[in-house]
């Protein structure tokens, strides 16, 4: 029954933007894209009637590299209760390649469209926020 309520105010939410938000078959994630910059991921965990929300926010560059803890603190201090992006976690992927923003809560908490797009621009800020952050105090060099 949740996952058909979810089902239905994600219909909602992609008929009112415009924006097509279908599960994909294999994987059972939705994407999307945001403004033409933030791709949003919304998965339906079925056996914890859970939903996943996850964005890619950007490359972490290698764990070698000199400056790889200061940016491991940076996204510590930003996901700290109060900060830029508390409402998220903010993880290196299973590579620890790429960062990525996410966050989880239950389908009973997912009753509106109000809801679901207030936590989707939750979510968009968040990946903004650190992306912002990253190319102010970690500007790419040049080789």
């Amino acid at each position: 029954m949740l996952k058909e309520q979810f089902s239905q105010i994600l219909q909602e939410l992609s008929d009112l933007t415009g924006v097509e938000m279908r599960p994909n078959e294999e994987t059972g994630a939705t994407t999307f894209l945001i403004d033409s910059e933030v791709i949003v991921n919304l998965t339906y965990l079925d056996e914890s009637d859970t939903i996943l929300i996850f964005s890619p926010v950007g490359g972490f560059g290698k764990l070698t590299d000199a400056d790889a803890g200061a940016k491991a603190l940076a996204l510590l201090k930003l996901t700290d209760i109060g900060r830029e992006c508390g409402h998220v976690t903010l993880a290196l992927d299973e590579d620890a390649e790429l960062v990525l923003a996410m966050d989880r809560r239950s389908a009973l908490t997912i009753t509106t469209v109000d809801i679901l797009a207030a936590w989707v621009e939750f979510l968009v800020q968040a990946v903004r926020t650190t992306r912002e952050y990253f190319s102010e105090h970690f500007p790419l060099q040049e080789e």
